[in-house]
């Protein structure tokens, strides 16, 4: 299964530090999501990150730093998906996207891998309620891979593995307390491999 982690929405103090830290631990990819930093800042935060591990990160705002930070990941947001009417996918970037529906599972086709979610109760945001329940699958015949998203810590990732995501992402687990961050990585994803 496939891990992911999502930035903290909010700029954090040491986060580029962290994610650094993350990586040294084996993250194998982490999604830029600041929706209210302007570009300065998103330079200010890949300048702070070790230049061999640009090309794991993905960029969901100001993608035209890929180019000057050897990004090969570019996120389209569901609002961009939905108001945009032609997307290059010749480009050598690898293409994510989100989806709250699996009926949209057939507008996504072009993606490499869609989040999807909140899977559970959101630990980030107090009130973002969980769509799926006990007896929730996805069907593996689709083309692109979803990821969870939404709730997920250390004591669901069995059931995100019998829901048959392809992976998860992490957020809250991660950030709701920045001084456990490295901490509570290594432990998700040991149980990740064990699972």
């Amino acid at each position: 299964m496939e891990l992911i982690v999502i930035a903290h929405p909010k700029m954090l103090k040491d986060e580029a530090l962290l994610v650094n830290q993350l990586f040294d631990a084996g993250l194998p990819i982490f999604h830029l999501r600041k929706p209210e930093a302007d570009e300065a800042a998103h330079r200010k935060f890949m300048d702070g990150i070790l230049p061999q591990y640009h090309n794991r990160i993905a960029l969901h705002h100001f993608h035209a730093l890929a180019n000057d930070y050897n990004i090969k990941r570019l996120h389209h947001t569901e609002r961009f998906r939905k108001s945009s009417t032609v997307c290059d996918f010749s480009q050598p970037y690898t293409f994510s996207t989100s989806i709250h529906q699996l009926a949209e599972i057939d507008q996504i086709s072009h993606y490499h891998y869609s989040f999807f979610g909140p899977v559970f109760n959101s630990l980030s945001k107090p009130g973002y309620m969980g769509i799926t329940d006990a007896r929730f699958s996805v069907n593996k015949s689709k083309t692109t891979k979803l990821i969870a998203l939404g709730g997920i810590d250390l004591n669901n990732i069995d059931q995100v593995k019998a829901m048959n995501f392809d992976g998860f992402a992490l957020l809250g687990s991660i950030w709701n307390e920045p001084a456990q961050a490295i901490i509570n990585f290594k432990k998700i994803q040991a149980k990740c491999q064990q699972i």
